[in-house]
């Protein structure tokens, strides 16, 4: 793994400044002359040209991920089986081109940390799509039973407006409810 930049080294509250900086649409000069007010020295000119075209760069594969996401979203629609297959998909695909080193100006090695931090996300996707598959199972089985409850409860009501005992009200409810007498 390539070795931090003096950029990616500074405080964090540096580094949100000139990303700030960036996205008010600010000179490599302009940014510059703000870090040298932060009493920030050692940044080059030609260091801080290459920081802020990588995060151009994965600004634009993320505006691009995104565009893909929601695209993929519309298509699918309310179906969340299909919606985290594809969510696994697309780690799979990361991964993928991680391990390719598809963007070998970035030096995209994949080291062990990075096959980790995969691993885990597809732990976790995996988790999350059993979870949401029980949620479902859970959603529909108490549909099932309020619809069961509402049909008991409008079954119990014909039946004695038509004149019927107690007793049929109450095995004409249990039955509905599928419940053992």
């Amino acid at each position: 793994m390539p070795r931090p930049s003096k950029i990616d080294r500074l405080p964090e509250e540096v580094r949100e400044a000139i990303g700030d900086l960036r996205r008010q649409g600010r000179t490599i000069d302009e940014i510059l002359s703000h870090l040298r007010t932060l009493g920030v020295d050692d940044v080059s000119r030609t260091g801080l040209g290459t920081h802020i075209q990588r995060i151009d760069r994965i600004g634009a594969r993320m505006r691009e991920q995104r565009a893909i996401a929601v695209a993929l979203a519309d298509q699918i629609g309310d179906q969340p089986d299909k919606l985290a297959a594809l969510n696994v998909e697309l780690v799979h695909a990361a991964a993928f081109k991680l391990a390719s080193a598809a963007d070998a100006e970035e030096g995209a090695d994949l080291d062990v940390d990075d096959v980790a931090t995969l691993s885990a996300t597809l732990r976790n996707l995996a988790q999350a799509r059993k979870l949401e598959g029980d949620r479902l199972v859970v959603a529909e089985r108490r549909a099932a039973d309020k619809a069961r409850r509402e049909a008991a409860e409008a079954a119990a009501a014909t039946a004695k407006s038509a004149g019927a005992s107690a007793d049929l009200i109450a095995k004409l409810t249990r039955a509905v409810l599928k419940v053992d007498a």
